[in-house]
């Protein structure tokens, strides 16, 4: 079974991209413990232009494409430094500053084999999104007992990631986010 055809958006046809359903607005997501909250806002039309806010409601990154040229997507830290960008054609292509060199994005966040999950390496460290409890939820793949790094989840009008304060003295931040903005785009990324 694929885990991304149960997440719909509007009655539109299914989607292995990990389109999320929205939360009721009466009861958000709590945080995780140990976590902190970036919220994908601001939205112009989708999460291709978008703001990520963090702690203290702070702008931390800004997710750009611009219309001139909609075939790339730009990642910028709060100084408008370029973090990572992704080439959508003519194969989606995904490359982070210091986390991954610049290869195909199916390659990068590998759906595997049964389709429930996509695999993503980190630092020699293979890791998994796939669905739990209404959340796409990151764990390291070979270990007795996962435990959850990252979860997003739509609420209304917006993306929220939450990840742990492991997952982000890592160096996993930066990855997540633009894993995040794969799983929730509906862009064809294999």
């Amino acid at each position: 079974m694929n885990p991304y055809q149960q997440w719909q958006q509007g009655g539109a046809a299914p989607s292995i991209f990990g389109a999320l359903p929205s939360l009721p607005a009466t009861n958000p997501p709590s945080a995780m413990p140990n976590s902190v909250t970036f919220t994908f806002n601001n939205f112009k039309t989708t999460i291709l232009n978008s703001t990520i806010v963090g702690p203290q409601n702070r702008t931390v990154y800004r997710v750009v494409t611009e219309s001139a040229a909609p075939a790339c997507t730009i990642f910028k830290d709060n100084e408008s430094r370029n973090v990572a960008m992704v080439q959508w054609q003519p194969h989606a292509t995904v490359e982070i500053r210091g986390a991954a060199a610049k290869q195909r994005v199916r390659d990068w966040l590998r759906l595997s084999s049964d389709q429930s999950r996509r695999v993503m390496e980190f630092q020699g460290v293979k890791y998994a999104w796939a669905p739990m409890e209404g959340f796409i939820c990151l764990y390291k793949v070979q270990t007795a007992a996962p435990k959850v790094l990252a979860r997003v989840a739509r609420i209304p009008n917006a993306v929220m990631l939450d990840i742990t304060q492991e997952a982000m003295q890592a160096g996993m931040l930066e990855p997540c986010l633009v894993a995040t903005v794969m799983l929730c785009a509906g862009h064809n990324i294999d």
